[in-house]
């Protein structure tokens, strides 16, 4: 009688549960835009980005190449280092620019996404410093693996695969082992 009784509790209240969360999709579905973005808007910011990086890739890299304590053009052996230095810290803020904000404002309509989107990114630098610095070594390491030696990237590339393939076989494992017991 009692587990009857819990029974059909729970199926009235499983019922309850239905229709909230049925209300609750309409209401995400009314929110929603009717007519998606389209994807063509999204390339051709993501071109525009490509060719904003290529560029400003090539001043970096010329202006440091400029700067070199043996340069033809006549700059001073004191003042070259320093110059030089500021355009590596230059390229290098501009590398933290490019693994969060910048990725997140291509599909930023609104200007109050947009905004959103820049202190979002601020509050995740802030966070986590340490964790923007790690990714930040590692995406410079593996441009100059891939630079220098294209051959050993190939390597790395490999050990990396092997490394996500295990690390997702131990995961599944763990899974069926919480399942099972």
């Amino acid at each position: 009688m009692q587990l009857e009784q819990r029974v059909e509790r729970l199926e009235r209240e499983i019922e309850v549960l239905k229709k909230d969360i049925r209300q609750t999709l309409l209401d995400v579905q009314d929110s929603l835009p009717e007519k998606p973005a389209s994807p063509s808007r999204w390339r051709n910011k993501a071109w525009v980005l490509a060719l904003l990086n290529l560029l400003l890739s090539i001043a970096l890299f010329t202006n440091i190449r400029f700067y070199t304590a043996d340069s033809p053009f006549g700059v001073s052996p004191v003042l070259a280092p320093w110059l030089r230095a500021f355009w590596v810290a230059l390229m290098f803020v501009w590398l933290l620019l490019q693994m969060y904000p910048l990725m997140l404002l291509l599909d930023q309509e609104e200007k109050q996404l947009r905004d959103g989107a820049w202190r979002n990114t601020a509050t995740f630098f802030i966070s986590n410093p340490a964790l923007t610095l790690a990714l930040t070594a590692a995406v410079l390491a593996i441009a100059a693996i891939s630079a220098l030696f294209p051959s050993l990237w190939m390597g790395v590339i490999a050990v990396l695969f092997i490394i996500v393939c295990i690390n997702a076989a131990l995961y599944v494992l763990g899974l069926h082992r919480q399942r099972t017991q």
